[in-house]
Formats: structure tokens, sequence, C-alpha cells
């Protein structure tokens, strides 16, 4: 847990933990955001109780103090889920030394950008679902099968998508194999009949809808065959089909259950993404089984590893580094799919047993073993030296120095990890919760700008909306400020970037927010600048949808949509009546200028 501290700093509510905030504000007050275009269509929020959790959690405390709490919360279930699966199959030392593995590399997973890693610190649901997925699989391999059924379940109404790989795997090994190829056979001619007989869920998404999906969320939709990262995604089958073959009897079949559900997944995922979105599966975002492979491929190298005599565990470990750090180039399943092959396929193993054996000097193993160890470490310089330095906080002393990401995330962790792994066992407890009291004080790396920030959210937000004359629940466009109507006011937003999250969820969300921000971008009149011409205009979060300022002009042609009542900005615009309100804050700059668009509309 100390090391997850050190190599997960807290950076506040951002990323995915903006709209798990609003799923639970919805709860407390559903009448505040009725009217927002992200959630009057329906939310993914109604097929989780994590929200309830969120909501029940914010009668007690402010939202910046509650969302910093689920996510150490969720990083405790996490590597408490990490650990116990370790554990149950490499033993205690092994888990341990593994679980600190994985925690510090933290690989991204998804179909194309690197845009989700395995392990979270901010407040969503997806830490929990992990963490008690991956504590309901090694339940079902220990032979707890209740506890694990429980585990499964709560992870399962807490986050489905990230959940139903587990739940698949379990199948897979309760099942026999002749049964699990049946099922796999019958699910996809049942897709192909069902998709065939116009059946509404396995109806192709319309391409409106499907533009839209493909180019604000390509880690739904990939825009194409080059923007997959197929490398990235074979590595954890491959791993785990090595695995499959090398490690211990007992746990072969295991790695063989994730190593089929996660090609099979991935197979479904390409179809859809590529060739034919069907609402249903484009929905269910198969592809996310892809950080179970990840996090269980590198458990299984581990215990490939160890498995091996003594003689050959750097060679192998040297290997399966090499083939890790080579998957952005392509290379990385490559190498792995072909030792796979080798090991099917006898008289080909047979053969590079020869050569090896002929070519086999002390010398040539030396010179080989340089070679590998050499591009290794370039890899590993391509793979994380790339980072920019990042500010490292240190609360206690209210200073701040400007280091290299992978020396503190990665180096430190493991250094200090290490240290303590050398203590006398009657010392390691008290090193270790020293060294967890320590990283505690330094885990929330928020900026002073964010901390005073988030104090804000919904802080008396009935006096500011009474100073705005603004009801809660009435939609508000506020231009340069995407949380604010969410977070600030505590109302509905009518066109913010934020609300292009989730659109394969709702085609009315994704058409209206797109039909509401291609308004906006033709009143703007502003010419793409250079730097954005690599956005598209299917591309919701584009820059160019998003403006800090509307002229007058402007702000007379939105106001005229009956389902916007009011507009807020920083800068004043000629020649429209507003009213000027100072927020809460020292400065000047401080101030608004509320346009209700209700009296624009009746002048």
């Amino acid at each position: 847990m100390a090391v997850w501290l050190l190599s997960h700093p807290y950076r506040g509510i951002w990323h995915d933990a903006r709209v798990y905030l609003v799923l639970g504000l919805q709860r407390l007050m559903p009448e505040a955001y009725a009217q927002d275009v992200w959630s009057a269509f329906g939310s993914q929020g109604g097929f989780s109780l994590f929200d309830e959790m969120y909501a029940a959690l914010l009668l007690w405390a402010p939202p910046a103090a509650v969302a910093k709490a689920l996510a150490l919360a969720g990083g405790v279930v996490w590597v408490a889920g990490l650990l116990a699966l370790a554990v149950k199959l490499l033993g205690w030392r092994g888990g341990v030394i593994a679980v600190c593995l994985v925690v510090i590399l933290n690989p991204s997973y998804g179909l194309g950008a690197s845009v989700l890693v395995t392990s979270e610190s901010f407040a969503t649901a997806r830490p929990f679902a992990m963490g008690l997925a991956l504590a309901g699989l090694a339940g079902w391999i220990a032979g707890q099968r209740a506890l694990a059924v429980l585990t499964l379940a709560t992870a399962l109404i807490l986050h489905p998508l990230m959940a139903m790989g587990a739940v698949a795997c379990i199948a897979a090994l309760a099942l026999r194999d002749r049964f699990v190829l049946g099922l796999l056979v019958a699910d996809l001619t049942a897709l192909v009949l069902g998709a065939g007989a116009g059946l509404a869920p396995l109806a192709p998404m319309d391409p409106l809808w499907t533009n839209l999906v493909r180019h604000t969320s390509a880690i739904v939709l990939p825009e194409d065959i080059e923007s997959l990262s197929l490398d990235r995604n074979l590595w954890p089958v491959a791993a785990l089909l090595l695995a499959g073959r090398l490690a211990p009897t007992g746990r072969r079949r295991f790695y063989q259950a994730v190593a089929l559900v996660t090609a099979w997944c991935l197979l479904i995922a390409l179809v859809v993404g590529l060739h034919y979105p069907a609402v249903l599966m484009a929905q269910a975002q198969l592809w996310r089984v892809g950080w179970l492979a990840t996090v269980v491929a590198l458990l299984a190298c581990f215990d490939v590893v160890t498995a091996q005599p003594a003689a050959r565990r750097r060679a192998a470990s040297l290997g399966l580094a090499f083939t890790y750090l080579a998957t952005g180039s392509g290379l990385g399943s490559a190498l792995l799919l072909t030792a796979y092959a080798a090991l099917l396929l006898p008289p080909l193993a047979e053969a590079c047993r020869a050569l090896w054996a002929s070519h086999g000097s002390k010398g040539f193993r030396r010179l080989v073993g340089t070679l590998i160890t050499l591009g290794t470490c370039g890899l590993a310089w391509l793979h994380f030296g790339a980072s920019e330095p990042v500010e490292i906080i240190w609360p206690a002393l209210n200073v701040a120095i400007e280091a290299h990401p992978v020396l503190v995330y990665g180096f430190v962790p493991a250094l200090a990890a290490w240290g303590i792994w050398q203590l006398a066992p009657h010392h390691r407890a008290m090193a270790a919760v020293a060294l967890a009291s320590v990283a505690l004080l330094l885990w929330d790396q928020r900026s002073p700008s964010t901390r005073i920030l988030e104090a804000g959210y919904l802080n008396d937000s009935d006096t500011l909306l009474r100073q705005l004359n603004i009801r809660r629940g009435e939609v508000v466009y506020w231009p340069g400020n995407d949380l604010g109507p969410w977070l600030t006011l505590g109302t509905a937003g009518y066109a913010q970037n934020v609300q292009g999250i989730g659109i394969v969820f709702s085609r009315h969300h994704a058409v209206t927010l797109h039909a509401r921000l291609r308004t906006i971008r033709e009143l703007t009149n502003d010419r793409m600048e250079p730097s954005d011409s690599n956005w598209s205009p299917w591309d919701l979060h584009a820059p160019f949808y998003h403006p800090s300022y509307l002229s007058s002009t402007a702000i007379r042609h939105l106001c005229s949509d009956p389902e916007l009542d009011h507009i807020i900005q920083h800068q004043a615009a000629a020649g429209l009546p507003a009213l000027r309100v100072e927020l809460p804050g020292d400065q000047a700059s401080r101030a608004v200028h509320v346009y209700h668009c209700a009296m624009l509309r009746n002048v």
C-alpha cells in the first residue's frame, strides 16, 4: 500500500472523477441536473450503485473531501484484491514482489489511446470493481466459491463493464472446454442471427452517432486500423498462452482461460469497432477485459520466471522484460507468440535447441546476453524516459521541486520496497507502517489552485444562485468554465466539454450535444488555429467547440434556443443588459456577467 501511495499521487477531481461526482450529486438533487444534456436521456449511472454510495457520503462531507476519501479507498480495495490473487498464485513472498511490480508499472489498456490505466488514483467505481473482481478470482481458485460469488456480485453492481471479464473467466474455469467452446460459438451465432433479424440492440449505430463516438471516444470505437494498439493488446494474450505451457501445472488452466476470454472479447471488439458498430456490443465495451488480461499476464510472467531452474531465471526475466518494453514497436507479442509456437511444435523447439547448442559457446552467449541487455535498457529509456518532469509538492515544508516521474513514481517506491524487504522480519512491519505514513502525507499532490477550486465546489451555492438570479435546475452555458454549471452552481449545463463523455450510451445525448456545439462554433466564427488542425469536427472535445467568450450577437442567437436559460461569462458583451456579480474571492477578475435568455427573447 505504501508503494501504491508513492507511485499514484492524488491530483484531485479530474478525468472521469468529474462525472462520477455528478452522478452522486444527481442522487441528492435530481431536479438540479434533470435538464442537463448529460443526464436528460439517461446515463450509465443507472447500471451502478456506486453513485448511491457517493451520494450517501456527500451528505456528511463536501465534494473535495469525499472524492479524496473514495480515491484512497479505491486504492486500498484494488491493492488488496491484487494481493489476494498474487499470493494465491505465487505465494506470499512472490505475491508481494509481483504486486509492487504491477503497481509501479501501472500499464494502460484499451483498443487505442493510452487513456485508461489499470490503477487509478481518483474517485471512480473502477478500482473498487477491479479489486473485488481480482479477489473473486482468488477466492474461486482457492475453492471458496461462496466468497468468490459474493465479491464478484458486488463488483458487478459497482461497475458491470469492469467485472464481466472476471465472471467470464470463472465460467471458463467452471465448465468443460467443449462446453466453453460451444457457448462461444452459440454466442456468435446468436449475435449474427439477431443482427440479421434486425433486433434493435444489435442494429448498427447510425452514421452520425458512429462518427461522433469514433472521434470523441476513440477508446470505444477506434478511428481506423492504424489507431489500434494491437501489440499492446496481444502481448497479454501471448504472455498468458506462454504461462499456460510453462507455469506450474495447477495454474496453467487459469492462465489459458483468461487468454481465451481476452482473445474472444478483443475479436468481437475489433469487429464492432471497425466494421459493424452494433449498439449493444459497443455499449458493452468488451475491450475493457484488457485490464484483467494485463494484470494477470504480469503475474503470469513472474510465475513463469520463478518456475524456471535457477540458471534460467535471469534469461527468462530479461526476455519477458524485452518483449514487454517492445510492445510499442509491434515486436513484443510477435516474439512471445513465436516462443509459444516453438513450444507447441516439438521439431521447431528441437531445432532451436540444436542451433543454440551448436553456437552456444561461452563467449557467444555473453555476446547475445549483452546485446539483449543493452536492447532492453534502450527500450526502457524509450518507454519511460520521454515523459516531462513533474512538480512534487512537500506539504509539510510548503515547497515544490521538479523531478522526472520515472524517478519519483517508479525508482523511489521500488527502492523503498526493496529496502524494507532487506530488514529483519520483526522490523519490516514497523518500517512499512512508517513508510506508509510518510507516503500518505505526500500522496495529496493537488496544487494550491486546485485545492481552492475544489473547496468552492457547491460551497453555499444557494446564495450564489440567488445573487445570479438563477433557479436550481435551470440550464446555464458558461464559456471558459467547463465545470462551473455542475460544480460551482449545482445546476444543469447547456454544452460543456465534459458532457462528451459517455455519448455511446445515448444517441439523443450525442446528437443534441453535437447540434448545440455546432451552433456555438458557427456563432463564434473563430478560425481554426494551426495547433487545432488535427482535431476532427466530429470530436466534441475539439477546442474550437469551446470558446471562452461570446459576442453580443452570439449571445442573442444562442438565447433563441428555448432550452437555454442563462449565459455567464467573465467578459461583458457590449450592448446587452447583464447582471454583474462578484464571485467569492478577493480579485476583481472573479466578476461575472449574467445574461438571462428569457429577458433577451422578450426584447
